[in-house]
């Protein structure tokens, strides 16, 4: 293969991985806590190209480039008013720690909660927050202070306190492993979660929701770049293709 098809071709790969993490962006625009990730890319490996009397010696070929990573933006969203008890937002650092059915422990900045059946605060796909916290059967008025904690006024007329959100925090955040559902998994690269609780340094809100942090307009400008790169190294394909066709013509 040609060193101009080689290195078309990896370009190629590389701004269609581009364009698959814009649309991922795009797609979760409005999903809470949503965090937008950017690809990165680095250049493949050189070569020399004097082989051959037409080429100075010492001059040096690409072989073009590969994605090296895909980088999370950890920039908190806005947060929006919502007026639903259930929604909880954090200002500041932090993660909301819940549990799954199968006792996996998961990690999320959305905070779009809910009752169960149970009267336990869970996520939209069940996952129950961890410590857990429950409505006890006929209370109403439920309360979350900006410290974490939780109340509610009882069937008797009486306030009562129902517990506390402790948060999580991480080394290194950025290391964390999304898994879907707005859900992070620790790994060797985030550390081990360490408690932290709300009030000193963030806090948390209730009746309100951290929205995504995907800007549309950089995200189309993204898409509108990595559309032109796409389009300029097909058209170095078929020019190359066109190229090789006419030199192996004159050769026979």
């Amino acid at each position: 293969m040609s060193d101009a098809l080689r290195a078309a071709a990896s370009g190629m790969a590389a701004q269609q991985l581009r364009i698959d993490t814009i649309a991922n962006n795009l797609s979760n625009a409005n999903t809470p806590g949503f965090k937008a990730s950017r690809a990165s890319f680095g250049d493949l490996l050189y070569r020399d190209a004097s082989t051959g009397s037409s080429t100075a010696a010492g001059v040096r070929v690409g072989s073009g480039a590969a994605a090296v990573s895909v980088d999370r933006d950890d920039a908190t969203g806005v947060l929006q008013e919502t007026g639903r008890p259930t929604d909880l937002a954090i200002e500041g650092r932090g993660f909301f720690r819940v549990r799954g059915a199968d006792g996996s422990v998961s990690y999320t900045r959305a905070g779009n909660f809910q009752l169960d059946a149970n009267g336990r605060l869970v996520t939209p796909g069940g996952d129950l927050l961890d410590p857990p916290v429950a409505l006890p059967a006929g209370a109403s008025g439920l309360t979350v202070g900006t410290d974490g904690r939780v109340g509610a006024t009882g069937a008797d007329g009486r306030r009562v306190e129902l517990g506390r959100i402790t948060l999580a925090t991480f080394a290194n955040p950025a290391g964390l492993a999304p898994s879907g559902d707005g859900l992070f998994t620790a790994t060797d690269a985030s550390g081990p979660a360490r408690a932290l609780e709300p009030g000193r340094g963030n806090a948390v809100l209730q009746g309100r929701l951290e929205s995504s942090n995907v800007s549309l307009m950089t995200e189309m400008t993204s898409l509108i770049e990595a559309q032109r790169a796409f389009g300029m190294l097909s058209k170095v394909v078929s020019a190359s293709d066109e190229m090789y066709g006419i030199a192996n013509g004159l050769k026979r």
